[in-house]
C-alpha cells in the first residue's frame, strides 16, 4: 500500500474540492435551463446537406480541370515558342554562313564595295 504525503494529501482536498465545484455549477444549470436542447438546426438543413456538399465538390473538380487545361496551354505555349525560337536561329545561322562564304569570296578575288557598284551601274 501506498503512503500518502502531506502534501499529496492537500492536493487530493483540492482536487476533489474542485470537483464538487464543478458538479455543483452543473447542477445549477440544469436546474435553471432543463434538459431540452436550446439549440436547433434550420428546416431541412439535412435534406439539402449533400447536395450542397456534392456542389461544393463539383466545383472543386471543375477548378481542378481549369487548372489542368491552363497548365498544359502554358506549357504548349512555351514549347511552341521555344520551337520557333531555335528554328529562327537556325534560319539566321544558315544565312550567316552564307554571307560568310561570299565575303570568303570576296576576299580571295580582292573585289571591295567600290568595285562591285562599279559593275552593278556599268551593267545597267
Amino acid at each position: 500500500m501506498r503512503t500518502i504525503k502531506p502534501s499529496d494529501a492537500k492536493q487530493i482536498y483540492m482536487y476533489r474540492n474542485e470537483q464538487e465545484k464543478t458538479m455543483n455549477e452543473e447542477r445549477n444549470l440544469m436546474e435553471r435551463c432543463g434538459k431540452e436542447n436550446p439549440f436547433g438546426t434550420p428546416q431541412g438543413y439535412f435534406e439539402a446537406l449533400p447536395r450542397q456538399i456534392m456542389n461544393r465538390i463539383h466545383r472543386r473538380q471543375q477548378r481542378r480541370r481549369m487548372i489542368k487545361w491552363a497548365v498544359a496551354a502554358v506549357m504548349t505555349g512555351c514549347l511552341f515558342t521555344a520551337g520557333l525560337t531555335w528554328q529562327l536561329r537556325q534560319t539566321s545561322d544558315a544565312l550567316t554562313a552564307e554571307d560568310q562564304y561570299i565575303e570568303d569570296m570576296l576576299d580571295y578575288t580582292m573585289l571591295n564595295n567600290m568595285d562591285i557598284n562599279y559593275y552593278l551601274t556599268e551593267a545597267e
